[in-house]
């Protein structure tokens, strides 16, 4: 069965697509009493920025889960239910997110809050999440915020920012033996989260950043950044931001004779990140290898892990003519996590359940190479980092050491 999804268009109110039968559990009072799920579907609910400077990332992340969802839902379902999404843009904005979790967890009546994209949306909702006693799996952030304290409801697949920022560390510093790092950060919990990691793995090394600056959020505006980064002779530049004004960053450097090593999170948007390099700010191929990606999952061009093998096939039949990316195979990996609890969960699906079933989770492989185990105190999920760097087709690739 296909897919179900309501998309929130900015001044445009609801525009609806109907691809199968509407239907819903109702709220009552007893926790174990069916939210957001009936005999027949389970209602999954999400924000992201399908529009606006990160609608890359919104837009292919959805795409990711609504891969393996849609294989689900065509093989009959979890104990019979279809799962339907309701989807919001948000477009990267805080307040939005807020009000789509209001929509979704009053009027919709979700059985759990999914895929959501970005940290500054994401810390928001904390304490919608709690008191509503919601669910909430699987986000497209590392946000330590997100994991500390624990947060009973939420759940995580993906590596936080901090083991991104310590493996970015590792390569620079341990590995290339560079000493002199700074980081240029968007000016918001996102970039308060990575560049926190990193100077928390530098102090386990005994040495300090060289210079930081901030960047505002959806702003192009980045010159005074670089010439705050080039004044400290910085050897390695560790940024965080978004893929438009961080590629700008870097052809601003280079117009300026400055050729330092860059490094970005993962959730820049690789792909997208890889065209305004090298489409919009034309670099130098022979700069290519300088220009690093930690990643939290393998590459999608990989033929080492089955998992990728398995998105890659369903990517390219549903979407033959799009090019592979990281963001939808992580979207498609949280999807996979997320319905084997399902399934662990039983007929009798109830978020109490569900949770009881997530936090049973022991050493599943889902064909990463590396297992999930999640307990009572533990809802991290993964923990490995993939470094990757621009190729010059274009494509950001993964590399070891």
């Amino acid at each position: 069965m296909p897919m179900i999804y309501v998309r929130s268009l900015p001044l445009m109110g609801l525009v609806i697509l109907l691809t199968g039968s509407w239907g819903c559990g109702s709220r009552e009072t007893s926790q174990d009493t069916l939210v957001g799920v009936s005999a027949d579907e389970i209602v999954v609910g999400t924000s992201s920025a399908a529009s606006g400077h990160a609608s890359f990332l919104g837009t292919e992340f959805l795409r990711g889960h609504d891969l393996h969802f849609s294989e689900v839902n065509e093989r009959g379902g979890i104990h019979g239910r279809q799962i339907r999404v309701v989807s919001y843009d948000d477009q990267y904005d805080p307040p939005q997110t807020v009000a789509n979790t209001n929509k979704l967890i009053e009027e919709d009546q979700a059985f759990i809050l999914f895929g959501y994209v970005g940290t500054p949306t994401s810390v928001k909702i904390i304490d919608q999440i709690h008191d509503a006693e919601i669910p909430a799996f699987g986000f497209f952030t590392g946000a330590e915020a997100l994991r500390t304290p624990f947060r009973p409801n939420m759940f995580h697949v993906r590596a936080s920012y901090y083991a991104e920022a310590e493996a970015a560390v590792e390569y620079f510093f341990d590995h290339l033996e560079l000493e002199r790092l700074s980081v240029v950060y968007q000016d918001d919990a996102f970039g308060y989260a990575v560049l926190r990691g990193v100077q928390l793995a530098l102090h386990r090394r005994g040495v300090e950043l060289v210079s930081t600056a901030a960047i505002t959020r959806g702003s192009m505006e980045v010159r005074p950044a670089v010439e705050a980064i080039q004044k400290s002779e910085a050897e390695a530049v560790i940024m965080v931001g978004t893929y438009g004004p961080l590629a700008k960053f870097i052809g601003l450097c280079h117009e300026l004779d400055y050729y330092p090593y860059f490094d970005t999170v993962s959730f820049v948007g690789s792909e997208a990140f890889a065209r305004e390099l090298t489409e919009v700010n034309k670099i130098d191929p022979a700069q290519y290898d300088r220009i690093i990606v930690t990643q939290v999952v393998p590459s999608p061009y990989s033929e080492e892990y089955d998992v990728v093998s398995e998105f890659r096939k369903a990517f390219s039949a549903r979407h033959p003519d799009e090019p592979l990316n990281y963001v939808a195979l992580e979207g498609y990996i949280n999807a996979r996590v997320l319905t084997h609890a399902f399934g662990a969960a039983g007929a009798r699906l109830t978020r109490k359940s569900l949770i009881e079933a997530l936090e049973g989770i022991s050493d599943f492989d889902i064909g990463l190479g590396e297992t999930i185990t999640y307990g009572p105190y533990d809802h991290k999920g993964l923990n490995k980092v993939f470094y990757s760097r621009l190729q010059s087709d274009g494509t950001f690739r993964t590399f070891e050491q």
